[in-house]
């Protein structure tokens, strides 16, 4: 199951849905997902400029439910 705390220790910071998805398989939508009220931050495994992943709605726990 993949969990935000996992994310967080595994890179180091935060990262966005796209890496979520390119590193666990998970295909994420954005409803998935929560998101920071902050702007745009720069994501600790691409580097580029996105919104950052705070949180799994219960729909992004249950995708996860089956990877790593």
């Amino acid at each position: 199951m993949v969990t935000i705390n996992k994310i967080r220790k595994r890179y180091g910071g935060n990262i966005c849905r796209q890496c979520i998805n390119e590193s666990y398989k998970t295909n994420l939508l954005h409803t998935d997902c929560k998101y920071g009220l902050m702007y745009p931050s720069k994501c600790a495994k691409c580097g580029e400029m996105k919104n950052i992943v705070t949180g799994l709605r219960l729909s992004g726990y249950l995708k996860s439910m089956t990877k790593r």
